[in-house]
């Protein structure tokens, strides 16, 4: 009878009990070293030795397997990888150590590149400030849209005045040639004086004018013809003003305002 025991390199070795210590190597392991070409498993212990096996099985800190003589037992420490058969050395299965976090370390640069690779310009606004620039450019057209349509109205009463107090068009002053031209220039002076002496005594002027209440010293009353222009020339006060302030509130939002300009 023999008795099996772990020595050195976790190779099994085993007594007969006779007493005296007989050196035995197991016939299974020199078989597993000389037959390799049958084996699915290949030990490779971390004094260099490999040993090829069929299989094998783990049991608390040890690699057992089956040999010619019976099962073999190496302790895991011992034991630098197994590898199965046919692979190469980078396939092989290290049970001394876990394996280096090697993916893990593969991932991060990755996932700093991805992190620090900035957007790639499509040169297209966002869908936010897309839709404010498109609500400012038509505001801004609505502007000059109130402000042509002023700017006309405007040019339509000054002709109008222009033929009633001078007996011609446009802006540019002219000569009196006729004398109907020059009755609507003494209309228009009187007109003037009319309203300044309305607004004094805080009175409406123009078409608005009523009779003069009792007073000492009451303003005369207006010809029509007087209350025609006081009226045309409050009307072109009014649309000047409110163009005006248009203009103003384009400036004051950034709008522009180059060619809103009255002849």
């Amino acid at each position: 009878m023999a008795a099996c025991m772990t020595a050195q390199a976790g190779v099994v070795y085993c007594q007969i009990m006779t007493g005296r210590p007989t050196f035995l190597l197991l016939f299974g392991v020199f078989y597993l070293l000389v037959v390799p070409a049958f084996a699915d498993y290949t030990l490779i212990l971390k004094n260099g030795r490999r040993i090829t096996v069929q299989s094998y099985r783990e049991e608390g800190g040890t690699i057992k397997f089956q040999g010619l003589g019976g099962e073999i037992g190496i302790e895991k420490n011992q034991i630098q990888a197994i590898r199965k058969g046919g692979e190469v050395d980078p396939s092989a299965l290290d049970v001394s150590q876990p394996a280096p976090p090697t993916s893990i370390a593969a991932k991060e640069p990755a996932e700093e590149e991805k992190k620090s690779t900035p957007p790639i310009a499509t040169g297209k606004l966002p869908a936010t400030e897309e839709s404010a620039a498109e609500q400012k450019a038509k505001e801004e057209k609505q502007y000059q849209t109130r402000i042509r349509e002023l700017t006309e109205r405007l040019k339509e009463l000054r002709d109008r005045y222009s033929a009633e107090t001078r007996g011609n068009r446009g802006s540019d002053p002219a000569f009196f040639t006729s004398e109907e031209a020059f009755r609507g220039h003494q209309e228009d002076l009187l007109s003037r004086l009319r309203d300044a002496q309305y607004r004094a005594q805080g009175l409406e002027t123009g078409g608005n004018a009523g009779s003069p209440p009792f007073s000492l010293d009451a303003p005369p009353a207006y010809t029509e013809k007087q209350k025609e222009l006081s009226d045309l020339r409050n009307q072109i006060n009014q649309l000047e003003s409110q163009r005006q302030s248009l203009i103003d509130e384009m400036r004051q939002k950034g709008f522009d305002t180059g060619s809103l300009f009255l002849e």
